[in-house]
């Protein structure tokens, strides 16, 4: 039986993504109808005739495409006005960041839809459909911190690639996963003085291998962990438990031992923060100031580049499409232990551990 796809424009603010790009959608034809809201790709850089050259149907309205679409294929999650056109027909595929937002996870409950966390899907120990935005986020979020520092944006006006070498600028990163590690070799590359905190001695050992001189390690928690962040003009917190909420890392005592102008990106955010007190930020309102300290926790921080998050997304993404199109696809999600922690919502059940425990809810088991 040939399923109905549905690929729609992304609504959240100031997000051009899109989940699946023209070249990787017609291996999926002849097993599904492919439908794209029109205008879906712009923001990356693919018009409608792309889509519809790869055999896709471009239908005009968001509702309509809602109404004939069994899988939604999205990035980001549902907003306000995308819940009100999720039925319990659905599955809703896509990044959903659930662990941070009770009101999201009820809401899909109540649908009875089935939801699967693209960022829960595993190969191994790893997290494929996590690891790509990732990168992006943490080479970013270095980017970011550049601009905020700037006088303009009311930084303390230091330029962080290096002019000699004893006034590199300080970069502080916590957190030494796919993110802090993208953040640490981009920060490495301009010229800063680069500090990595983790709390795996593991993970700084490596590091320091590989950095030698060039990187200063310290495990979270000591003493001086807390003076680098405090001594630092840009502090990124890249701290991720998948599924869950993050630890709080930067304390309010923290941000108050900061220079004026210093700046902390929390790329965390998504998961709710590693920050204390943070509050999500978009593109265009990018970050607020806390004691004279520029604080930014973009949501979306990916979306900032949205042609190659794009193509890096709908890359991986499209290995694991096809599993929804199977005639068996609830068991194959249910049984196999890569696909299986993104199968978070069924049927009004909730069946992710991670979420439960971060939201205080009832976990569920499928029998």
């Amino acid at each position: 039986m040939i399923k109905k796809l549905g690929i729609p424009r992304e609504v959240k603010k100031d997000e051009g993504r899109v989940a699946l790009i023209p070249q990787h959608i017609t291996q999926f034809t002849g097993l599904a109808d492919i439908f794209v809201e029109t205008q879906a790709g712009l923001g990356s850089g693919f018009t409608d005739k792309n889509y519809e050259d790869a055999g896709a149907k471009i239908v005009n309205t968001a509702q309509e495409l809602y109404e004939i679409s069994e899988i939604i294929c999205k990035v980001k999650e549902p907003q306000p006005q995308e819940l009100e056109l999720l039925n319990s027909s659905h599955v809703l595929f896509g990044y959903l960041h659930l662990s941070s937002n009770i009101s999201l996870t009820k809401a899909l409950l109540d649908k009875k839809l089935t939801a699967i966390a693209t960022e829960m899907i595993m190969n191994g120990k790893e997290y494929p459909l996590l690891i790509p935005m990732s990168k992006i986020a943490g080479k970013l979020a270095v980017q970011k911190g550049m601009q905020f520092l700037e006088y303009s944006a009311k930084g303390k006006g230091v330029l962080l690639s290096a002019i000699s070498e004893e006034k590199n600028s300080k970069v502080t990163i916590i957190g030494c996963g796919e993110v802090g590690r993208a953040s640490i070799h981009k920060s490495i590359q301009i010229g800063a003085s680069v500090t990595a905190i983790d709390v795996n001695e593991n993970t700084l050992e490596d590091l320091k291998n590989q950095y030698g001189e060039n990187i200063s390690t310290f495990v979270n928690g000591t003493e001086e962990a807390a003076n680098a962040v405090r001594l630092a003009d840009l502090v990124i917190g890249a701290v991720l438990l998948p599924g869950r909420k993050p630890p709080i890392v930067i304390s309010e005592e923290d941000i108050n031992k900061m220079e004026k102008g210093s700046v902390i990106i929390d790329v965390a955010i998504d998961q709710g923060g590693c920050v204390e007190g943070v509050k999500p930020n978009t593109h265009s309102e990018p970050f607020e100031i806390r004691n004279g300290v520029i604080v930014s926790a973009i949501a979306n921080l990916p979306g900032a580049v949205p042609r190659t998050s794009s193509i890096e997304l709908s890359t991986n993404l499209q290995k694991y499409v096809g599993n929804l199109l199977i005639e068996n696809w609830f068991d194959e999600y249910k049984n196999n232990k890569s696909l299986n922690p993104s199968l978070q919502i069924h049927n009004g059940l909730l069946l992710s551990e991670e979420v439960a425990d971060s939201l205080s809810l009832t976990l569920s088991k499928l029998v």
